[in-house]
C-alpha cells in the first residue's frame, strides 16, 4: 500500500524544530501551563497482560499480515490471535499489536486528544513523559473552531521527538482517513486513528499505525496496530524535511534510486523493536487513559 500524499505534507516544516530546546520531564516555565497539575515526572505502570505477552517474546509468524489486510480483519468482531504482542512475516515487515483496557474512558476522548495535543510539547508530554520531548504540527489548525476534533488532526503531519527504549527518535506522524486504508465510517461508540510513520528529518516512511477505539462494559478498549519495515521514500517537498541536512536529498530523484536499497536492507529487527513498541505503547495509552476524560472535560474548549 502506498501512501497519499495530502495538503499538509507540502507545509514547510515548523519553524520550533530549530530552536526549540529538548529535553525529558519539565521545568519552571512550564508549570504555568494551565494543565500543569496534570504533570508526572513517571509514566504508569503498564497492565499485566503486556509483561506476559514480552515475556512469551516473538509469536509464530502466522499472527502478522500486511497493512492491506488489517480493515477486513480488525472490523470482525471478537479478538484475534495476537492482541498483543508481536510478530514477523517472511518479507521482513513486523506486526506489533497492543490491546489496553480503559475503564470510564469513550472514543471521542481519544479524537479530542489527537487533534489537541500536537500544537505544544508540553501537552504531548502529558503522554509519555519518560519518553516524549517535541511536538509539533504541519498545520496548526486552532484558530479555526468550526473544525471537529477529527478534522483538526486527519490530513495533518505531526512532527515528535521521543525516545523509543533507548533510543532517540525524530518522527513524522501523518495521520489519513480510516477509509484509506479500506476500513468503513466508524460505528457510534468507536473510532479509528490511521497514520503513517516515519522520520521528520528525511522523507523516508517506514510503518503504519492503527488504534481502533471500541466501546466495553465499562469504558473502552484501544487495538493498536504497528506495521514495521514497510519503507516507502515519499516525494515531499524539501521544505517539509525538519533539520535539513543530507535527509532532504532523498526528495531530489535520487529519492527513486534509495528505495530499493532500504527495502533491500530491511530496516529494524523483531526481537529488539518488537518488546520496545510494545512497552512504549502500552505505556503510553494505559498513561493518558488514567485521566483523559478529566483533561478533556477540562480543557475541551482550550485551543
Amino acid at each position: 500500500m502506498k501512501y497519499k500524499l495530502s495538503k499538509s505534507d507540502f507545509a514547510p516544516a515548523p519553524a520550533s524544530y530549530q530552536t526549540e530546546p529538548r529535553y525529558l520531564g519539565y521545568r519552571e516555565s512550564d508549570c504555568s501551563k494551565p494543565y500543569a497539575n496534570y504533570f508526572t515526572e513517571q509514566v504508569a505502570k503498564v497492565q499485566p497482560h503486556v509483561i506476559e505477552a514480552i515475556a512469551v517474546g516473538r509469536q509464530p509468524d502466522e499472527f502478522a499480515y500486511q497493512i492491506d489486510e488489517a480493515a477486513v480483519r480488525m472490523s470482525r468482531p471478537g479478538y484475534e490471535a495476537m492482541e498483543t504482542g508481536y510478530a514477523q512475516l517472511p518479507d521482513g515487515k513486523i506486526l506489533v499489536s497492543v490491546l489496553t483496557d480503559m475503564p470510564g474512558v469513550c472514543a471521542e476522548e481519544w479524537d479530542w486528544w489527537f487533534g489537541w495535543h500536537g500544537v505544544e510539547t508540553a501537552r504531548y508530554k502529558l503522554w509519555h513523559p519518560g519518553a516524549h520531548f517535541y511536538s509539533a504540527v504541519g498545520q496548526d489548525r486552532r484558530s479555526d473552531r468550526s473544525l471537529t476534533d477529527r478534522q483538526r488532526y486527519v490530513g495533518n503531519v505531526s512532527y515528535v521527538d521521543e525516545y523509543l527504549g533507548p533510543d532517540s527518535s525524530p518522527l513524522s506522524v501523518r495521520f489519513l482517513d480510516p477509509r484509506a486504508v479500506g476500513f468503513l465510517e466508524a460505528k457510534p461508540g468507536c473510532t479509528t486513528i490511521v497514520a503513517r510513520g516515519g522520520f521528520s528529518t528525511s522523507p523516508i516512511s517506514f510503518a503504519w499505525l492503527i488504534h481502533q477505539i471500541r466501546p466495553t462494559s465499562n469504558g473502552c478498549e484501544m487495538r493498536s496496530r504497528f506495521f514495521v519495515n514497510d519503507l516507502e521514500v515519499l516525494r515531499l517537498p524539501s521544505a517539509s524535511i525538519a533539520g535539513g541536512g543530507a535527509g532532504r536529498l532523498l526528495t531530489t530523484p535520487l529519492g527513486g534510486v534509495v528505495e530499493p536499497i532500504l527495502r533491500r536492507f530491511g530496516g529494524v529487527k523483531a526481537d529488539h523493536f518488537g518488546p520496545v513498541m510494545l512497552m512504549h505503547c502500552a505505556q503510553e495509552m494505559n498513561h493518558l487513559a488514567r485521566f483523559l476524560p478529566q483533561l478533556r472535560e477540562e480543557f475541551k474548549d482550550l485551543p
